[in-house]
């Protein structure tokens, strides 16, 4: 049963530190694209990842990228030092976790220019519209661009 929903609640409550990114934070402006999946951009530290582990531990969180060997993300990477991005399969939905997202930057970079939302009851660092159009227009699929076009119709609704 996929709740994206959810998924985001308990990262919130859970204090977790990231950034919305990707679709959903591209409805959180305004867009009106559905998203399959949650893209946050988050730290990396072996803190984090511990907190993150222990958040998603009842949600069965296999790495996606290597379906057939099934590795759980509570016990694979044992060795958390350099990792970089995750993308997880739960039984909430898809959760990519990334360190970094370009042309932005890492994520203290994609954190310094987001925005505070209330959600849910919490506060949720948002990545910025200028930011997010930018990360959209680098990736260049199609489903991004239409994104980009509706942000920017967003933000000069905003800007009026």
């Amino acid at each position: 049963m996929q709740d994206l929903s959810k998924l985001l609640k308990l990262l919130l409550e859970n204090d977790i530190d990231f950034v919305l990114i990707g679709g959903f934070a591209a409805v959180v402006h305004g867009s009106t694209l559905v998203t399959q999946d949650l893209d946050i951009c988050s730290t990396m530290s072996v803190d984090n990842i511990q907190k993150l582990r222990a958040v998603l531990k009842d949600l069965n969180p296999i790495h996606r990228m290597n379906r057939k060997a099934n590795l759980s993300f509570l016990e694979h990477p044992k060795n958390l030092d350099g990792l970089n991005n995750v993308y997880l399969e739960t039984d909430l939905g898809i959760l990519d976790i990334l360190s970094a997202t370009q042309p932005v930057g890492d994520f203290e970079a994609v954190k310094y220019n987001a925005i505070d939302i209330p959600l849910y009851g919490f506060t949720c660092k948002v990545i910025s519209i200028d930011d997010l159009i930018k990360v959209k227009t680098a990736m260049k699929r199609p489903k991004d661009l239409q994104a980009v076009i509706e942000l920017k119709k967003v933000k000069e609704l905003e800007n009026k």
